[in-house]
């Protein structure tokens, strides 16, 4: 046996110590630990009859990171509410006017440097009436920000722009509302209810109001839809989902809009007062799937589509587990978590710590370079940058392995060495060959 001395024991020992306790560090620290100081991908935000939109708005706002995790001072913001429908608020068929001006204002509050306003109206009896029965017209001109609302087909054509989809499936290019791919942030304000061609609308569904010919997406219509959500110049940096009152189907009654309020027609407009808010429009949708119209994610064609396309992840109870989504109660005190940087540059999407789902979303027209990969291979592109626990592990537990397994090979060899291979070696008489120490 080699002979240690008291000096060199010790030292070893305090080294074989440390490597053991930063071991112990990394594969044991809980993930609860680290799921409390991080930002969800989606916030479910529950309020009362006694709850205003806004309010329910603001804390969906505030599970998320707050509106300044999206908008930077000075940016150009696109909203795109849900204008197409010529009925009265609280039908559920249109976006609420009280709702539409709580973003404006979060947005504003943020310190954007120009608000756009926009959806377009491809429908009878056009944009005008559809603004004016609905009261989003009279919102956005209280609110003094910019609109665009083409009018079914009467729009000139320097409203629109063309686009590529490079991860698109359906298609490659696409005419869209040129404001809307020259944002540098889009926010997507969609409504929960029935459809009579999807069977339900939510997110995913409702980013067809930035086409210049949404009727053309039917030839392929569920796999269209999802094309859009994927990385290119229109794409959404966040989603929000009202359901403060959600149109549901009624027997073969599965209708988009109509005269129906939840006070004259519970059965067919339910009051559920609650904001769906992020940045993974298939986990949004997947969520109002289960919980607001009873069915499972992938019976929704073009959830799925839009899942299969890479766009974001659709299994709730794994996205609960893991921190992704997170449900919020108006008015009781949110939990501890990190907020984005505050000097995080204009421009730059905040760096704030997320488990990484399938998919989240690339800002901006850049997104649109390079070109489209095969079937199967889509890809969206992080509109931020995410961490997660187990990529984090693998990247420290790979050198901390090699600095142990270094000093195991140092210790060996040392002993090795001191370690005699034959009587002529205990005798001294010949020495060790230092090219055989590694074999």
């Amino acid at each position: 046996m080699p002979k240690f001395t008291r000096r060199e024991f010790l030292r070893l020992s305090a080294r074989l110590a440390a490597a053991l306790t930063l071991t112990r560090w990394f594969q044991i620290r809980p993930a609860s630990v680290v799921a409390a100081s991080e930002l969800p991908h989606v916030c479910v935000a529950e309020g009362s009859d006694e709850d205003t939109p806004a309010q329910i708005l603001q804390t969906a706002l505030n599970g998320l990171g707050g509106i300044q995790r999206f908008v930077k001072p000075g940016q150009v913001v696109a909203i795109k509410p849900n204008a197409t429908w010529a009925y009265p608020p609280h039908t559920a068929s249109s976006t609420d006017p009280e709702l539409l001006t709580a973003v404006i204002q979060a947005v504003k509050d943020a310190g954007a440097g120009r608000i756009i306003v926009m959806d377009h109206c491809s429908i009878e009896p056009g944009a005008d009436e559809a603004l004016r029965i609905s009261g989003i017209g009279r919102a956005v001109k209280d609110a003094g920000v910019e609109s665009i609302f083409p009018d079914r087909f009467n729009a000139p054509k320097s409203v629109y722009t063309k686009i590529d989809l490079p991860y698109g499936r359906a298609n490659q290019k696409i005419g869209v509302i040129k404001a809307a791919a020259e944002a540098d942030v889009r926010i997507n304000l969609a409504v929960a209810k029935t459809h009579n061609v999807t069977k339900f609308t939510m997110c995913l569904k409702h980013m067809m109001g930035f086409l210049q010919q949404p009727g053309l997406l039917h030839a392929n219509l569920e796999q269209g839809i999802a094309d859009l959500s994927t990385a290119s110049p229109i794409q959404a940096q966040l989603h929000i989902l009202e359901a403060i009152r959600v149109r549901i189907p009624y027997g073969n009654y599965r209708v988009c809009a109509g005269p129906e309020t939840d006070v004259t027609h519970p059965h067919i407009v339910a009051r559920r007062n609650t904001i769906v808010a992020g940045v993974d429009p298939v986990l949004i949708d997947a969520y109002g799937c289960v919980h607001f119209f009873n069915i499972q994610p992938q019976e929704l064609t073009h959830l799925l589509r839009a899942y299969e396309s890479g766009c974001g992840e659709m299994d709730i109870e794994a996205a609960l587990t893991d921190g992704r989504l997170r449900l919020f109660k108006v008015g009781a005190p949110l939990p501890e978590q990190t907020a984005p940087p505050a000097d995080t540059a204009a421009g730059e999407t905040p760096e704030a710590p997320l488990p990484k789902p399938t998919a989240v979303y690339a800002p901006g027209p850049e997104a649109n370079t390079g070109p489209a990969q095969p079937a199967g291979q889509a890809n969206c592109q992080p509109a931020e940058t995410v961490v997660t626990a187990r990529p984090v592990l693998k990247t420290a537990l790979i050198p901390l392995a090699a600095i142990i397994g270094g000093l195991s090979l140092a210790i060996l060899n040392r002993m090795r060495r001191r370690l005699p291979t034959s009587k002529a070696q205990a005798e001294g008489k010949t020495t060790a060959d230092p090219a055989k120490d590694t074999e």
